[in-house]
C-alpha cells in the first residue's frame, strides 16, 4: 500500500480539516454564487475607466482570476494590488474590489483609504473584520462572506464573488453557462483526485510523489496559465511547507532558460511541471518542445494540460488539481497544512510598528 493510501493518514496529519475544506471546494463556489447574486448592489455613478483589486495572499488570488477572466472577456484592464499603496491612477473613475478574507490585511485597509480619499468606486468583500466595519461606516458596498476557515481554502469566496458582482455590474458578459460546466468539472476533478482514490488511479497523488523531496518548478504556458502556475506555487509553499518556483511562457525563453545551461550542475532536485492549454499557439507548443529538449535529463519533466471548453472552466481545473497536490505533498512531508507559524510570527512583530 502506498503511504497516501494510509486509512489513518487524515487523523495522523490533517488535524485541522484541509482536506475536508479543499473536497467542499465546489458547494463553496456555489454558497458564493449564490451571496454575490442575492446581495443588493448599488448602482455605480460613473463609468468605470480601469479595475483594481486590492488583496493579499489567498484574497489577492481571486483578483489574479478576476484580471483572466477580464482579458478573455472583458473591455477594462484590471491590476491586483499586493502593497500598501495604490498607483497614481487610481480616481474616481476607479473600480476597486477591496478583498481581505479576515478584514484585517493591513495592505487591504491601507488600500481601502486611500481609494476613499480618491473617490474612487469601492466595493468590499470579507468574512468581516476591520473592513467590514469601515465599509458599512462610510455606506461602502460590502459582501460579507463565511469565515473561520484559512483563506487559502477559501477561493471561491474570495474569487467567484468578485466575477459574480463583475457581471451584474455589466462589465463582464454573462457567464452563467462557462459557469455551470465549469462546477460540473469541479465536481468531476474532486472525485477523481480524492483520498479513497487509491495512489494507483490518482494522478494528484502520483505527481505529489514525483515532487516530494524535489523542488518543484511551475511553468505556465502563458495567459491564464501564468496565473495558475502563481497559485500552485503558494499553495504548495503554505500547504507543503517547502519552496517551488512559477514562472511563464513565452517570458522564460529569455532569460530562464539560460539557467539550464549549467542545469547539470546544479538541478539534481528539480522537477519541471508544466500547466498546459489545449489551444495553445503553434509558437508556444514549440517553446515547450525546445525548452523540453534543451532541459533533457537535467530534471524530472511533468505536463498537466487543462480540462474545458471555456477559460474559466480551464483555469478552475488546473487550480483545483494543484490543490490536491500540495496537501498530498504536505502529508508526505509529514506536515500539518494548516499550519502557517512563520506568517504568525511576521504578524506579530507586523504590530508592534507604527
Amino acid at each position: 500500500m502506498h503511504p497516501l493510501d494510509e486509512s489513518g493518514l487524515l487523523t495522523r496529519l490533517d488535524p485541522h480539516g484541509m482536506m475536508a475544506l479543499t473536497l467542499d471546494f465546489p458547494a463553496q463556489c456555489e454558497r458564493a454564487m449564490q451571496l454575490a447574486s442575492e446581495s443588493p448592489l448599488p448602482q455605480l455613478p460613473r463609468t468605470p475607466r480601469q479595475v483594481l483589486v486590492c488583496g493579499m495572499g489567498g484574497s489577492a488570488i481571486g483578483g489574479d482570476y478576476l484580471r483572466a477572466l477580464f482579458e478573455e472577456y472583458g473591455s477594462l484592464p484590471v491590476q491586483v494590488i499586493r502593497d500598501y499603496q495604490l498607483p497614481n491612477s487610481v480616481d474616481a473613475h476607479t473600480l476597486v474590489f477591496a478583498v481581505s478574507y479576515s478584514g484585517n490585511t493591513e495592505e487591504t485597509l491601507a488600500c481601502y483609504a486611500q481609494a476613499r480619499a480618491r473617490e474612487a468606486m469601492i466595493l468590499a468583500v470579507s468574512s468581516g473584520g476591520e473592513l467590514k466595519q469601515r465599509a458599512d461606516a462610510d455606506g461602502v458596498f460590502h459582501l460579507q462572506v463565511p469565515g473561520g476557515q484559512p483563506p487559502r481554502t477559501a477561493l471561491g469566496y474570495l474569487f467567484v464573488p468578485l466575477m459574480r458582482l463583475a457581471e451584474r455590474l455589466g462589465l463582464l458578459p454573462d457567464l452563467s453557462q462557462p459557469y455551470s460546466q465549469t462546477m460540473q468539472r469541479l465536481v468531476q476533478t474532486r472525485d477523481a483526485l480524492q483520498m479513497s482514490v487509491p495512489y494507483a488511479q490518482n494522478p494528484a497523488k502520483q505527481l505529489a510523489q514525483a515532487l516530494h523531496r524535489r523542488i518543484p518548478l511551475i511553468y505556465g504556458s502563458g495567459g491564464a496559465r501564468a496565473t495558475v502556475a502563481m497559485r500552485w506555487k503558494g499553495q504548495i509553499n503554505e500547504n507543503a511547507k517547502q519552496h517551488a518556483f512559477a514562472y511563464t511562457f513565452p517570458e522564460l525563453n529569455h532569460n530562464e532558460i539560460l539557467g539550464w545551461v549549467k542545469a547539470h550542475e546544479q538541478a539534481g532536485n528539480w522537477s519541471v511541471v508544466v500547466l498546459r492549454d489545449p489551444d495553445e499557439s503553434a509558437k508556444i507548443r514549440t517553446r515547450i518542445e525546445v525548452t523540453r529538449r534543451l532541459v533533457g535529463d537535467a530534471a524530472d519533466w511533468r505536463e498537466l494540460t487543462a480540462e474545458g471548453a471555456s477559460q474559466l472552466e480551464r483555469l478552475m481545473h488546473l487550480t483545483y488539481f494543484g490543490d490536491f497536490v500540495s496537501l498530498y505533498l504536505a502529508f508526505l512531508n509529514a506536515v500539518d497544512p494548516e499550519n502557517i507559524d512563520y506568517i504568525n510570527i511576521l504578524k506579530a512583530e507586523l504590530a508592534k510598528v507604527n
